[in-house]
């Protein structure tokens, strides 16, 4: 295997933020997000009146900057998360392995736009080396099993197998790039997860939290400044985290058992309301919280990745040393093998062998040089072990979990996941299940772009129809 050919480092990820907002000008003084913010949330003790507000201050000859620190500092230590919540960066992240993008797209507050290894070819560049074993003994072992993984990769493509499949092999070390159009209050727990080192801290993440911290703090150096220093014990929205040492919690959820799929463990419906609810469903959107199901999940880290960005759905997830440790133990029920690879003997052989010796690699790693290295050669097969709880948005919107991911557009993995958790929650509760169905059952047309077979279960559809009900519209006009 030729190892020559060089790769990039884990430590050379990008950070470009390419806009910010809020911003504003008044009286042609330009105001950034510290002015504005700060003058927007003084106004709630009188009027929200940002040009009203500023002129008023500057007219007084007050300064806006020594203002809005005050306001950021006495706000951000109280408590108050409606101002960090206010600033949205909008970045883009380059050459940022699938084990960062993991850990940034689970943030709470925040719309990502990700490239999509569903569609996009991996080719052997995007393989990234971790910078914590740059000069060790173990660097060129690193790079083998990297390699060895994509060359197998792009024998099973050339084989047939469709790109969504033949991902499963690669390890979380692959490249990948997004967009964030997030919050501050959204970062505040990466930035402090690099800094005071929470749990599994790997180098790439810091060089990511000091490109972060730097250029949010060039645009709104108080804002930021005040609420990183507000701390304290559980001072953050904490994102899922599977980045962190083993607590065995999970293992104790599932009772020692796998369910690779769905299992539902509560149904939570506040009294009264099934029969209020199936007597006037139209209500249903304003009782999103009445109803809980609460669903046990082992899905693979490629659908795990996917699911997360569904954000809508509270989510609580093991730590990633616990799920790779497992699928060495039994990689044959601790590993997604996917439908294209399980359909030959010889390709599913390899496919396991493959994900073995990353992950036999990785348990040395984790003792010899530390588990920041050893994640990146954890394969997107292995499962992790979640605990999802839906409400009624979830269970029923065309825009929920259940009813996107029952689509036949879906990714195969995660459309099997959502139809257990239908008839898991149809078992328990079948006026419930009886409400449930695709995404087409509830918008009572498709929406993409061929339509398939599933409509038919509710109604009588045509091309024709569908035509008519996907045609590109043009915007209304304004009226006066």
């Amino acid at each position: 295997m030729n190892l020559t050919v060089s790769l990039r480092y884990t430590d050379r990820v990008e950070v470009t933020l390419i806009d910010y907002g809020p911003k504003s000008r008044v009286s042609e003084k330009q105001l950034g997000p510290d002015e504005v913010i700060a003058i927007e949330g003084a106004g709630t003790f009188s009027s929200v009146d940002l040009l009203g507000n500023a002129s008023e201050q500057l007219s007084k000859g007050k300064d806006l900057r020594r203002f809005s620190a005050r306001v950021h500092f006495e706000s951000t230590r109280r408590g108050h998360a409606s101002l960090s919540t206010s600033f949205i960066p909008f970045i883009e992240v380059r050459w940022c392995s699938r084990a960062l993008s993991m850990l940034v797209l689970s943030t709470r507050f925040g719309s990502f736009l990700q490239e999509s290894q569903r569609r996009s070819f991996v080719t052997e560049e995007k393989l990234l080396v971790p910078a914590e074993v740059r000069g060790t003994a173990y660097e060129g072992k690193v790079i083998g099993v990297l390699k060895g993984a994509h060359d197998l990769y792009n024998s099973l493509v050339k084989d047939g197998v469709e790109i969504e499949d033949a991902r499963y092999l690669l390890p979380l070390a692959t490249a990948t790039s997004f967009f964030s159009a997030s919050t501050l209050e959204s970062l505040i727990y990466l930035l402090r997860k690099a800094r005071e080192g929470y749990g599994i801290v790997t180098e790439e993440l810091r060089v990511f939290a000091r490109a972060v911290h730097a250029v949010l703090a060039s645009v709104a150096p108080a804002l930021v400044g005040s609420r990183l220093s507000f701390s304290g014990q559980w001072t953050e929205y904490v994102p899922l985290d599977p980045l962190r040492s083993p607590d065995g919690v999970m293992e104790t959820l599932f009772d020692g058992s796998l369910h690779q799929d769905a299992k539902l463990i509560d149904l939570r419906v506040l009294k009264g309301i099934e029969e209020a609810l199936r007597e006037r469903p139209q209500l249903i959107p304003h009782f999103q919280s009445t109803v809980e199901a609460v669903v046990i999940e082992a899905p693979s880290l490629a659908a795990y990745h996917q699911s997360i960005r569904h954000r809508t759905v509270p989510t609580a997830v093991e730590s990633i040393l616990e799920a790779a440790r497992r699928a060495l133990r039994d990689p044959r029920r601790c590993l997604v093998i996917p439908p294209g690879v399980r359909s030959s003997e010889s390709r599913e052989a390899a496919f396991t062998d493959a994900c073995v010796r990353a992950l036999e690699l990785h348990e040395v790693l984790v003792e010899e040089v530390g588990p920041a290295a050893s994640i990146y050669l954890i394969p997107q097969s292995v499962r992790i072990r979640t605990c999802r709880v839906y409400d009624l948005f979830n269970l029923l919107s065309p825009l929920g979990f259940v009813a996107t991911r029952t689509c036949s557009a879906s990714q195969w993995e995660e459309r099997a996941i959502a139809y257990k958790v239908w008839r898991e929650v149809e078992t328990v509760a079948p006026w419930l299940g009886s409400l449930m169905g695709e995404k087409c059952r509830h918008l009572g047309y498709c929406p993409e772009r061929e339509w398939c077979p599933i409509i038919l279960k509710y109604r009588a559809y045509s091309d024709e129809e569908h035509a008519i009900h996907n045609r590109p519209r043009e915007p209304p006009e304004q009226r006066d």
